[in-house]
């Protein structure tokens, strides 16, 4: 299932109720201690090879379990980000080809849809319409680190462009937070609003890449109840932490 954003109306402030629609690894081998190089010639078969990105048992151990947040949360069992296939609130043609970043995280939770490994999680405030939500995806180390320079760039120059939202009008801001994270190989957060008609949607972001591995937290929240921030920020330092361990296994 895809969790649909939470959105607030900007005249009456009303915020709409929560639809969750249905969405839809490998283990290291070992072998035998490598042996020195001396005069019996003998050929060395004991050095692994490492791997290039995390698999897919690893990126589900770097997400952010219900126990890892502050009480009061729940999870949403088979509930995802991924809203790319023509769901109902995809945002899609952004004015200025480098914001397409923000466009494809805001759709899918994620930076690249070429990914070796891919794992998310949903988690809602009981009683308010929060969401905190994670992504976890593998890629190799190049193709990560080009995405995050992308990401960067889009953070840095996209403050304000216009995309199409359900096929309208939409206005989405961009903010670079002022203290950034220090997580990871490295990491930025930032915020987001989109506007459509009489909507608005908001967002706080934190993506952190480790080797090829990368995680996005995302934090979505209206105008009514608990903002979420609190169990945002735990969320995203535990899941720097569990990225951290699981992309220690790859080159």
């Amino acid at each position: 299932m895809h969790v649909r954003p939470r959105r607030t109306a900007l005249l009456a402030l009303a915020a709409s109720s929560v639809l969750l629609t249905a969405c839809n690894g490998g283990s290291d081998s070992s072998s035998a201690p490598a042996k020195s190089a001396g005069s019996g010639g003998s050929k060395d078969k004991g050095v692994p090879s490492v791997p290039a990105s995390i698999t897919a048992d690893q990126a589900q151990q770097a997400l952010v379990a219900l126990g890892d947040l502050p009480v009061g949360w729940k999870l949403e069992p088979d509930t995802g980000l991924d809203k790319s296939q023509g769901g109902e609130d995809e945002i899609s043609g952004p004015s200025k080809p480098e914001c397409a970043p923000i466009t494809a995280v805001l759709n899918t939770g994620r930076l690249e849809e070429d990914h070796k490994a891919n794992a998310q999680v949903v988690f809602t405030k009981k009683g308010d319409q929060t969401t905190v939500a994670q992504d976890v995806s593998g890629y190799s180390r190049a193709q990560a680190e080009k995405a995050m320079a992308g990401l960067r760039t889009a953070v840095e120059k996209c403050a304000v462009f216009s995309a199409k939202e359900s096929g309208k009008k939409a206005t989405v801001k961009v903010k670079k937070a002022t203290r950034q994270p220090a997580y990871g190989d490295e990491s930025i957060a930032y915020a987001v609003t989109v506007v459509s008609g009489d909507m608005q949607m908001d967002f706080d972001f934190g993506t952190v890449r480790s080797h090829g591995a990368i995680t996005t937290v995302l934090n979505n929240y209206s105008d009514h109840g608990d903002r979420g921030k609190e169990a945002f920020d735990k969320a995203l330092a535990k899941a720097a932490q569990k990225l951290t361990a699981a992309a220690s296994k790859t080159a």
